[in-house]
């Protein structure tokens, strides 16, 4: 019930916005801030109870093929992490839109209540078909909230968004099409056994499929056109959920159906790992030369990006704690600097850098909170980035030494561009104001300061994080196991350690 809660509570609360006020902004702020508070009371609860399945209840059956389609749900450490973040994040951008949205916020909740759905159904589907509606779904509330109440180029920067987001996964949909038609079900393990029945170049094939949607969503190098524009032209609490949540989702599809279902070669993993590394170099070269403050921590955003899915490629013994520390450690330092980006917006009516500065000296709580999250993006000791990054050194010194060289290169370009953005918008004389008094709301410094108590308390006990972990096949592998006729179990079982060995 619990599972079936955190997927559609958002889509019910989406519907309750709607028969709320469009004049009264603030009762409307208040039943919105209340329901995200459920909703993430309900994904911490689920952390707490660890592992569960919900019982597999038939959708449809999918055209061209005689598979059943299952509406199944299952956590299993990783992913209740990952729901967590997708609905705490949207929490905080529920809060930190209450005094900028004005008689629009209803209509804003309503898109971040439908985009957290569709990101927890994502991260809890056990059936790959109902992975791809939810996985398709966050596109509509994202791009509609970016064409809506974007920056001037926000009908483009959705355009392109939607354009990228659909075509990247027109190829899954037709590889995962014909992978059913020829399994009896849509599980993991069920699509792992009919991968290891095809001929290599046709399972090469379909997997690149797989990848390439994961590829544009997180994204990484060359797929990340549509990004540095979505993320500068939204308004700044819906930037704080696409990178702070959604594009975990991407991170997730690579560990939970890319790798798992499909034996890609040593020599395709390491392209990848490459791939992702100089996706990681390039993101913080151009952050380093970036004068727009969104897009800077857009390139920020894709650096670090690039070096989880890095890390998933490395296949070392702790892989998944690592990634899950480093995404919880991302989701929470990246949400909490565009928030306050988007206060300086507000402060000097531009994105420039040139055009913001001095703002510790007419408002000491937001230059403290800014430099405080600034140092914490940057991985310092009691932090949870600092745990993270230390064992993402480990993981590369275990696949091969040389790398730590780039990633330590990563590292310090990171701390270049950090140090420049925070000396450019806290610090130095006060520029020309839009704003006559330079405030920061009590609701933003709530949002932000919550983001930031988590990055120390989590920084001081990480094993919170990493103790809840279990291998994320093996919920949906019982669960398959249970639909499978008694021969095909018996078959399965052995190939439930083969795809966790390759996987992880």
């Amino acid at each position: 019930m619990l599972l079936h809660l955190l997927v559609l509570a958002p889509f019910v609360s989406a519907l309750l916005m709607l028969a709320s006020s469009g004049f009264d902004s603030k009762s409307t702020a208040r039943l919105a801030i209340f329901f995200g508070i459920l909703i993430s009371a309900l994904s911490v609860l689920s952390i707490v109870l660890g592992s569960q399945s919900t019982e597999a209840i038939e959708w449809f059956r999918l055209p061209g093929t005689s598979v059943p389609i299952f509406y199944s749900l299952a956590s299993h450490g990783i992913n209740s992490w990952l729901v967590f973040i997708s609905s705490f994040v949207s929490l905080v951008a529920l809060i930190a839109a209450k005094d900028s949205f004005g008689l629009h916020y209803k209509n804003f909740s309503m898109g971040i209540f439908a985009l957290m759905g569709a990101m927890n159904g994502s991260f809890l589907a056990t059936d790959a078909v109902l992975f791809f509606f939810f996985f398709e779904a966050m596109v509509l509330p994202a791009a509609l909230l970016i064409a809506a109440y974007g920056g001037a180029d926000r009908k483009r920067a959705a355009m392109d968004f939607a354009i990228y987001t659909l075509v990247g996964s027109a190829p899954m949909l037709l590889a995962l099409w014909y992978m059913l038609s020829l399994s009896s079900g849509a599980s993991v393990i069920e699509l792992a056994l009919v991968a290891q029945n095809l001929p290599s170049s046709t399972k090469t094939l379909l997997g690149f499929s797989f990848m390439l949607a994961f590829l544009v969503k997180t994204p990484l190098f060359p797929f990340h056109g549509w990004q540095a524009k979505a993320y500068a032209e939204a308004p700044s609490p819906l930037s704080a959920v696409l990178t702070g949540a959604m594009s975990k989702v991407g991170v997730f599809g690579f560990i939970y159906w890319l790798l798992p279902v499909f034996d890609l070669s040593a020599s395709i993993q390491n392209k990848v790992l490459f791939l992702s590394l100089f996706t990681a170099l390039y993101g913080a070269l151009v952050a380093m030369r970036e004068s727009d403050a969104k897009k800077l921590l857009a390139f920020s955003s894709m650096s670090h990006l690039g070096l989880v899915v890095a890390v998933v490629f490395t296949g070392s013994t702790t892989m998944l704690s690592t990634v899950l520390i480093l995404m919880v450690a991302h989701a929470l330092s990246s949400s909490a600097l565009f928030v306050l980006t988007g206060v300086a917006e507000r402060f000097s009516g531009s994105r420039k850098l040139q055009e913001m500065g001095g703002y510790a000296s007419k408002n000491g709580v937001f230059g403290f909170l800014f430099v405080f999250a600034g140092v914490a993006s940057l991985a310092v000791p009691g932090t949870i980035g600092f745990v993270g990054e230390l064992m993402a050194l480990i993981s590369f010194w275990e696949f091969w030494p040389t790398l730590v060289l780039v990633v330590g290169l990563c590292m310090i370009f990171s701390v270049v561009y950090t140090l420049r953005f925070v000396q450019a918008v806290v610090f130095g004389p006060l520029k020309k104001s839009k704003t006559p008094c330079q405030r920061l709301s009590v609701s933003d410094a709530l949002a932000v300061g919550s983001l930031l108590l988590l990055i120390i308390l989590w920084g001081l006990q990480p094993n919170w994080i990493s103790k809840s972990l279990q291998n994320p096949v093996e919920i949906t592998t019982q669960n398959s196991l249970q639909e499978l006729e008694s021969e095909e179990a018996v078959l399965a079982e052995p190939i439930q350690v083969e795809v966790s060995q390759d996987a992880f």
